[in-house]
């Protein structure tokens, strides 16, 4: 124990509140199935599914689409196409694929939530939803046969959607579009399954203009997504559309650091802490100590991975762990204040100050009251805001909730490796590592979150960002080894389309796969949006006696300042609604 002090005070009040790896590195950490060569360059007039994405204010926004255009030799000769992919039949027996699926069970996390991340493991930005990904393939499978739907179970097993209800915070809806003479081309037995397994719409429409579905788009996506459709993507040529929408408008639970607060449901305003901790008699205070932050200027700026000026928010903690009584005992305790008591009020009656202004002193002193006071110190904590958090010899790991809405809260998780690179550590992070780190997330308001024995100082800066993402499929859905609904001599959606000619070499396929996301972590809470088409301090008071005691402080600096991996979750399935990456925010 260091040596204690004794020390005259001012009654003052506390302050006011206030090296990415190959993809056959990545590929072996995932499946034995042999690597299929990409798709030649893509004709036109082809099958296709579709993704684009506009940022939204407050939200969360996810669409599917698929979208296929029907060649059968009556609408165009055979000669007039080539496969879009070779592939290795020996390699893609079902009993291979095996080999190939992602430990995807129900609805927690899994790997194929990590497969987009590991398959575009490049130093940048990314952002992707495996929840609209999910959603879409599972539609896809739906609608197909044989080898198709072998692969695409291989892929997403035994994933089943999970149902969430809709509200003015959470949209999730799904749809077929079909254009109206092509209709007896659609299996009715595939239409009654999308009806009754994702309570599907399904609408006729002449594909004559992309405005009736970009409404429809716009209206399941609480307005965020606009003019997600083009006259390149629907017009008379197109088919039919596979669309899966999905959005979300949540604020934290709490703000992350005191600002301009935005009015909830209730006319209650989206609330926030600020706190100063001052330990009777201990030697010891923190807070935060800044009232709220009226503009974005005025938050804190960090430098994050070399990069100065990120704007972050603050946060912090204390926690009082340390048991003086049990440490020092008691009755030291006692007679080393009450000595010094009688020291000080001897040498203040003594003293010059004293004589000329008695009036300013309180020579009192209550050793009960002291020692009750001291004991109060222990137990107490004190949080910015609420959060969840934990620090292992390899990474730091930060979480926090979203507001309940409609029975479900989202959580933010993020992890950011303590040395190396990102993309190493995205390479060897699986799902089994990723759920262990989640479910040895400390709650900051809890005191066993703690060290015992020591005052914990945990500070932390939380960077804000922002930025858009676009990622094309099928490279990656072949490398993960869904290979024959990009083929025309392969493909069999049988499932889905009545008078499939099997003898031809031009058989209905799915040409084009794009998602696009966008996502800006925010003081209240995570926007974003994609669409996926297959998505103070007080006056001063009188002198008097105080007796300082050290303690023993432990420091947590939980600041994030490199980069990140984050997942964006259903706290109570696990199930993933985004999964990216932070290199500059």
């Amino acid at each position: 124990m260091d040596e204690q002090k004794a020390k005259t005070a001012t009654s003052t009040p506390p302050p006011a509140t206030s090296d990415a790896p190959s993809d056959s590195e990545i590929i072996a950490s995932f499946t034995e199935q042999p690597i299929v060569s990409e798709p030649a360059p893509k004709k036109s007039k082809k099958p296709l599914i579709i993704a684009a994405s506009v940022a939204g204010v407050l939200l969360l926004g996810f669409g599917g689409f698929f979208g296929y255009r029907y060649f059968a030799a009556k609408h165009q000769p055979a000669e007039a196409e080539t496969p879009v992919v070779q592939t290795d039949k020996e390699s893609l027996a079902p009993a291979k694929l095996e080999a190939s699926k992602l430990s995807l069970v129900g609805n927690s996390l899994n790997d194929f939530d990590l497969a987009l991340l590991k398959l575009e493991n490049k130093a940048e930005n990314k952002v992707y939803s495996p929840l609209s990904i999910k959603y879409a393939l599972a539609m896809l499978k739906d609608g197909a046969n044989g080898n198709s739907a072998a692969q695409l179970e291989a892929l997403i097993g035994s994933y089943s959607p999970k149902s969430y209800i809709n509200s003015s915070h959470r949209s999730l809806a799904n749809a077929m579009y079909i254009r109206e003479d092509f209709r007896s081309k659609v299996n009715d037995s595939y239409i009654s399954t999308l009806k009754s397994k994702y309570n599907a719409t399904v609408q006729l429409d002449p594909f004559t203009s992309p405005t009736p579905i970009n409404s429809w788009i716009s209206d399941q996506t609480l307005g965020i997504i606009n003019n997600a459709l083009d006259e390149s993507v629907v017009n008379t040529e197109l088919d039919y559309l596979l669309i899966n929408a999905l959005a979300i408008d949540m604020n934290w639970e709490n703000q992350l650091q005191c600002g301009p607060r935005p009015q909830l449901d209730d006319g209650k305003y989206l609330p926030c802490k600020l706190y100063s901790v001052r330990y009777a008699h201990e030697d010891y205070s923190d807070g935060l100590n800044k009232t709220e932050v009226f503009d974005a200027r005025e938050f804190d700026q960090i430098t994050f991975n070399g990069k100065e000026g990120v704007f972050a928010a603050e946060l912090g903690a204390s926690i009082n762990r340390y048991d003086i009584f049990k440490e020092l005992g008691e009755d030291y305790i006692r007679s080393t204040v009450s000595a010094a008591y009688d020291q000080w009020l001897e040498e203040t009656k003594n003293s010059e100050d004293y004589q000329a202004h008695p009036d300013w002193y309180e020579l009192d002193f209550d050793l009960e009251t002291y020692i009750s006071e001291l004991k109060e110190n222990l137990g107490q904590l004190k949080t910015s805001t609420d959060f969840l958090w934990n620090e292992t010899e390899s990474e730091k790991v930060f979480a926090k909730d979203l507001r309940e809405y409609d029975g479900a809260t989202l959580q933010y998780v993020a992890f950011m490796p303590k040395s190396g690179s990102l993309a190493s550590y995205v390479s060897s992070l699986d799902a089994a590592r990723a759920t262990e780190l989640i479910s040895s997330l400390k709650n900051a308001e809890s005191l066993t979150a703690y060290k015992d024995g020591v005052v914990t100082k945990l500070t932390a800066h939380i960077p804000f960002f922002q930025f858009a993402y676009e990622v094309n499929l099928i490279p990656d859905l072949i490398l993960l080894g869904v290979t024959d609904v990009f083929s025309t001599a392969d493909a069999d959606l049988s499932g889905m389309l009545n008078d499939i000619d099997f003898s031809s070499e031009s058989r209905p396929y799915i040409d084009i796969a794009i998602h696009k996301a966008d996502i800006d972590f925010s003081n209240d809470g995570i926007k974003a949006a994609a669409v996926t088409a297959v998505g103070g301090r007080g006056a001063a008071g009188s002198i008097h006696f105080d007796y300082l005691w050290d303690v023993p402080v432990e420091e947590i600096d939980l600041t994030f300042d490199h980069p990140f991996v984050f997942f964006i979750r259903d706290k109570a399935t696990g199930e993933v609604w985004f999964t990216g990456t932070v290199y500059e925010p």
